[in-house]
């Protein structure tokens, strides 16, 4: 609850405690995720006829004890998205209420939440239910989980049983909740919204970037969930989530995907130089890209380019698919920078299986092995200002740049013209002495 503090969460309990009887429908235990008691939040759902206002003593406090129950309030309200899907969006509290789930016909629950239903309870007894553990932290790696999700939220709106394809379809009611209903099951909808409506995001219009896509997703849900709001962490991945496409053919789908991938082991290259160390395996983008099939075509960039050679033996170091693009901090290109960031490759394994943190690139040339740049797997500053991490970097008074024209024969010999020699003029064609059929001779 952000800037609430717990000696005002304490004053909430205290206050509300002597408010009014508990509800049946909820557990008497108090749920500590939240800091609330749940005679608290049976309180504020209206169990009691106490004013609230009238309960809370004027004082420094007061107004942001006001905003907690207010707070406590919308997360125990169950919303309706906006649109014609009969999809809601909750807190665990909630989730747990039998009224509210007879209420609004709820036939799926899905927790994103370690969280199980009272099956003993006739309300929840024929719900389907699906709980995926993830705590909303910014470094939780929800996004592998996205297409799982939004599978099961259409299978329920549809009343699609997965398991049973000669059942009768039946459309049904779906609920996604957490614990407050504010980051991670909104985050849920938001990417069930993005897979499914992606044109009334902005998939038609390429001016439209992902994180104004995932923006407009995420105001269409606050309109009916005001207090929606992922974090930060679940923003960005959403938008990954986007410009993949937002895969959902199977439950694997994400984690076939290069970029997925990429991430992944960004994410470990982060958490090794945290601790000061080397990343545990080596990714190289160059074999990466040919056992991905050239899906992203690196192998056969048949549009032209550019190629780094090494000025000392002209041996290719880099071509355009894994030189970084380099901007300064005003997102404006750095011709003037000394440096070209390129990928990891695989012509760097010697040095980078080293096990250092950082240290020098030389040329793989076995005949020339000459200093052309350095590496820092904790990434450094650009002498422009621009911070690159991790950094592998070629200094431009160590290399040459050559725009190259077709990549079909990637390599060495790439951007090389070969002269090819003139073909041979036929001779000319000989008419029999007789006047019969022409005929051509020597082609």
């Amino acid at each position: 609850m952000g800037s609430i503090d717990q000696s005002t969460n304490a004053h909430v309990d205290s206050i509300v405690m002597r408010s009014g009887p508990e509800d049946d429908e909820v557990s008497p235990s108090a749920d500590p995720r939240l800091g609330v008691g749940v005679l608290a939040v049976n309180h504020l759902a209206g169990s009691s006829g106490v004013p609230v206002d009238e309960n809370i003593p004027k004082g420094p406090s007061r107004q942001q004890i006001l905003k907690a129950i207010g707070f406590l309030r919308s997360s125990m309200a169950l919303n309706r998205i906006k649109g014609d899907d009969e999809l809601f969006v909750g807190g665990v509290f909630g989730a747990n209420r039998a009224r509210l789930i007879k209420e609004h016909r709820i036939t799926h629950i899905l927790s994103v939440i370690d969280h199980t239903v009272d099956r003993e309870n006739e309300a929840f007894r024929h719900v389907k239910h699906l709980s995926i553990d993830i705590d909303d932290m910014e470094d939780q790696d929800i996004l592998i989980h996205l297409p799982k999700i939004v599978r099961f939220i259409d299978s329920g709106l549809r009343g699609i049983d997965p398991s049973d394809s000669s059942a009768v379809a039946s459309p049904g009611v779906v609920l996604v909740h957490c614990a407050m209903g504010k980051s991670r099951s909104v985050t849920a909808i938001i990417a069930y919204l993005l897979w499914k409506y992606p044109y009334r995001f902005g998939k038609s219009d390429p001016n439209i970037s992902a994180k104004e896509a995932v923006s407009r997703a995420l105001e269409w849900v606050r309109e009916t969930r005001p207090i929606a709001g992922p974090n930060d962490g679940f923003m960005r991945q959403l938008e990954m989530w986007w410009d993949m496409g937002c895969p959902a053919d199977s439950d694997d789908a994400v984690e076939r995907e290069p970029a997925y991938q990429r991430w992944l082991y960004q994410r470990e290259v982060e958490d090794a130089a945290r601790i000061g160390r080397a990343p545990d395996r080596l990714r190289f983008e160059d074999e990466a890209a040919t056992a991905e099939g050239d899906k992203n075509g690196k192998i056969n960039d048949t549009n032209g380019g550019a190629e780094l050679r090494c000025k000392k033996c002209r041996r290719v170091l880099a071509t355009t698919p894994f030189i970084v693009p380099h901007k300064d901090r005003g997102n404006a290109d750095r011709s003037d920078c000394p440096h070209y960031f390129i990928e990891a490759l695989s012509w760097m394994r010697p040095i980078l299986e080293e096990g250092k943190l950082d240290g020098r690139l030389a040329c793989p040339n076995t005949k020339c092995g000459a200093t052309i740049g350095r590496y820092a797997w904790q990434g450094f500053r650009c002498t422009c200002g621009d911070w690159v991490g991790p950094a592998f970097s070629l200094q431009k008074s160590k290399v040459d740049k050559v725009v190259t024209g077709s990549r079909q024969n990637s390599g060495r010999m790439a951007g090389i013209s070969i002269r090819i020699p003139p073909r041979p003029v036929p001779s000319q064609s000989v008419v029999p002495e007789n006047g019969g059929d022409k005929c051509k001779q020597n082609l």
